[in-house]
């Protein structure tokens, strides 16, 4: 069941705010995860002919990030191509104990936190993609703009995307240039990223493509393409073009 929280309210799932990443938590959700920062996972691989259909894709926006008008249409583009509905979620949740003194935050001990603490048994089908607006990382990726979990062998779907690159912020860093270019770039990342969750890894195609840099990210075309299409709309995760 999605649960729509208030701005101000805590996220149970999420954590407490004094909640600090074990090495013994990393080690055994690490055992779990299959990471998709790198245009699939293995596990994935291993369930290429089967797919699962998605109840709902939640985006959970984090309260962080200071300019949100890129969020409607975000959810615009997401409605536009995918065929499960389309939630959001302001969220509260701390992250001051995954950001490192120097450098880019880990994605992987926040990844295993967030699995950790969400009851996934009554929406093992929903997509949960958390957005942040910190800059982050994958090792030993310089960089990341997303980072997944989940397959259809997980009982958890999950994605992180980061707006760090994504966003371009002016006047102090509250004010976003270009929304709709924010929306767009976020869209490629979490439309792609729900139909690799949902299991369908066999295509790096169009909108499956691995970007490099923000300029390759730019360049992706914005739907999937065939045979990958029609595949996705029988499976329930695309929306047939009107």
């Amino acid at each position: 069941m999605l649960h729509a929280f208030p701005a101000d309210q805590e996220l149970p799932w999420i954590m407490p705010k004094n909640f600090k990443p074990t090495r013994y938590n990393r080690l055994v959700m690490g055992m779990l995860l299959s990471f998709l920062a790198t245009g699939h996972s293995q596990a994935n691989d291993h369930a290429a002919g089967r797919t699962l259909r998605p109840t709902a894709v939640a985006l959970h926006i984090h309260e962080e990030i200071a300019d949100q008008r890129f969020v409607p249409k975000l959810v615009a583009r997401l409605q536009g191509s995918l065929a499960p509905p389309i939630v959001t979620i302001p969220t509260k949740m701390d992250l001051a104990p995954f950001r490192p003194t120097l450098g880019l935050m880990d994605a992987r001990p926040l990844l295993d936190a967030l699995i950790g603490s969400i009851d996934w048994r009554g929406d093992g089908t929903v997509v949960r993609v958390v957005v942040i607006a910190d800059d982050m990382q994958l090792k030993p990726a310089r960089f990341n703009f997303a980072a997944s979990a989940g397959d259809t062998s997980t009982p958890f779907h999950l994605s992180i995307v980061s707006l760090a690159r994504l966003q371009q912020l002016t006047d102090r860093g509250r004010v976003d240039r270009d929304p709709d270019r924010t929306a767009q770039r976020a869209f490629k990342l979490i439309a792609k990223n729900t139909a690799r969750l949902m299991g369908y890894a066999s295509s790096d195609a169009c909108l499956f493509a691995f970007p490099r840099s923000l300029s390759e990210l730019d360049a992706t075309p914005e739907n999937f393409c065939e045979p990958d299409l029609s595949a996705l709309v029988a499976a329930g995760i695309a929306r047939s073009p009107q």
